[in-house]
């Protein structure tokens, strides 16, 4: 590597570390405010900063997700991440491709998390031989494969969220070496811390 390719990639690292304090720094500061104004009696500023308090630390752990996701999974190079939040629900989402062939990740985490976990237990409990249970990274995998062609598994993560892994143009079998090799333990530690 030569010089400038190193100097630019140290600070790279250094501006991503220090946007992480800063934001650390910005959360600790808005929940010490609302301690502060709920000691004051003052009701409205102390949720203000509550709520300010929240998004920051939810910020900072989406920051501390998407660096979970690999670039590179099995041979599928990823694309963008795309990571939207609403309503106490965050969804980051991750296209992989190798050979013209695409791989779909999601993650859902907040109350949409446990409720998709919740209905996919629920369909797989009225279909009749369709999906099964399988065990990865010590983790429950639901194989909710339809045979003709589409292809997801859909993991119940420790944290509380839902991770789902499709194809429309692989089968289940072809896509479970993909799903074995992505960091789903790994992804569901970074979520509970």
């Amino acid at each position: 590597m030569n010089k400038p390719t190193v100097l630019l990639t140290c600070s790279l690292f250094l501006v991503s570390a220090q946007a992480m304090a800063q934001s650390s720094e910005e959360a600790a500061t808005a929940c010490t405010e609302a301690a502060r104004l709920i000691g004051e009696d003052d009701l409205v500023g102390a949720l203000d900063e509550a709520k300010w308090c929240v998004e920051s630390l939810q910020q900072l752990r989406q920051q501390a997700t998407l660096t979970i996701f690999p670039d590179e999974v099995d041979g599928f190079t990823g694309g963008e991440v795309d990571n939207q939040s609403a309503m106490g629900m965050t969804i980051m989402e991750r296209s992989y491709s190798k050979d013209g062939s695409d791989v779909s990740v999601s993650l859902t985490t907040g109350v949409a998390g446990g409720g998709l976990a919740a209905l996919a237990q629920l369909g797989m409990g009225m279909s009749s031989g369709g999906g099964k249970k399988i065990r990865i990274q010590k983790r429950t995998v639901l194989d909710m494969s339809d045979g003709g062609g589409d292809s997801q598994y859909m993991v119940q993560l420790k944290s509380g969220g839902m991770l789902t892994i499709s194809s429309s143009g692989l089968a289940a079998e072809q896509l479970l070496p993909f799903v074995k090799a992505f960091p789903i333990a790994e992804l569901d530690d970074a979520l509970e811390e």
